[in-house]
């Protein structure tokens, strides 16, 4: 029996930045600072409430010779859903005293350098807006921050240099798009109104055929008129995904959050534990080369 599994967990890049007044600014914020006042506090005083949800700081650390910084957020949920069972018994539901909580981690890795911060996707924990609003949560009176998304831009040399393997645009309305200088999406659209249809789905590929790519040419058209902005309001979504001969990824042409995925191998019933998140989040950023990608693009 199998008693290792593997878990596969999305991590997305932002730049703590703040406000000014009601306006977004790219100045930096120092969440040091903020360590500096919020870890000194009991773990009860940690705890607030935020629209409702209930969460704290669990833990922080400064790691990799205190060039950057672990953080470990709870969200407190009183909601238990979980069931333990045997094969040859019923469920019993674990049930939570009146002080007790399921705790739902989201785990972040901050960079002072460029107030980089790497956040684990963590369904039912704290996402990007929960978090905002914890941090701001102790800052009356003080400076502010927002999580500023750091977009990995697809330019046409990308598509020019690497392998297009699919392509996969939603229309919100056909009637609205205008397909230009594309000779496919000029195609698509005659089809929609020849079916006097308003929405549409096209997603081309190739399956399982190995060492092909979608031709160039269409592509970089395609994406071209797909990310027009006249076209902004008639295109609900649109994906590429892109190969460099090493591995595939998919890239919104749109709302591209430069994103990394880690694959963790843990015990079938042991924990998925901080410090063993953060190990291999440093060596994700620092080692292997998304640390360099972020600040060539923060560079501009």
């Amino acid at each position: 029996m199998n008693d290792k599994k593997r878990v596969s967990i999305k991590y997305q890049y932002y730049q703590l930045c703040t406000f000014d007044g009601d306006e977004y600014t790219e100045n930096l914020y120092d969440l040091v600072e903020w360590l500096g006042r919020v870890g000194k506090l009991s773990l009860e005083d940690k705890v607030h409430e935020v629209s409702g949800i209930e969460g704290r700081l669990e833990n922080a650390k400064p790691v990799l010779n205190d060039t950057l910084y672990a953080l470990n957020f709870m969200r407190l949920d009183i909601l238990s859903n979980t069931y333990i069972l045997e094969k040859g018994s019923e469920a019993r539901h674990v049930d939570l005293d009146e002080n007790e909580y399921i705790g739902r981690n989201t785990v972040v890795l901050y960079d002072p350098k460029y107030s980089v911060v790497m956040v684990q996707c963590n369904r039912g924990s704290y996402g990007v807006s929960g978090l905002e609003s914890y941090i701001n949560s102790f800052n009356d009176g003080m400076d502010l921050c927002y999580f500023r998304p750091i977009y990995n831009e697809i330019t046409e040399q990308h598509l020019m240099e690497g392998h297009a393997l699919k392509i996969d645009v939603r229309f919100a309305n056909t009637r609205q798009f205008n397909p230009g200088k594309s000779r496919f999406f000029n195609k698509v659209i005659d089809a929609c109104n020849q079916l006097q249809c308003y929405t549409a789905h096209i997603e081309c590929g190739l399956g399982y055929n190995r060492g092909d790519e979608l031709e160039k040419e269409t592509i970089v058209e395609v994406v071209n008129e797909a990310r027009n902005p006249i076209n902004k309001e008639a295109i609900s979504s649109a994906r590429i995904t892109l190969s460099d001969d090493q591995k595939s990824s998919v890239f919104d042409l749109f709302n591209n959050i430069y994103s990394d995925k880690i694959d963790f191998v843990i015990p079938a019933r042991g924990e998925l534990s901080f410090s063993y998140m953060t190990s291999q989040m440093i060596s994700k950023y620092d080692e292997k080369g998304s640390k360099v990608k972020i600040y060539s693009i923060l560079r501009g």
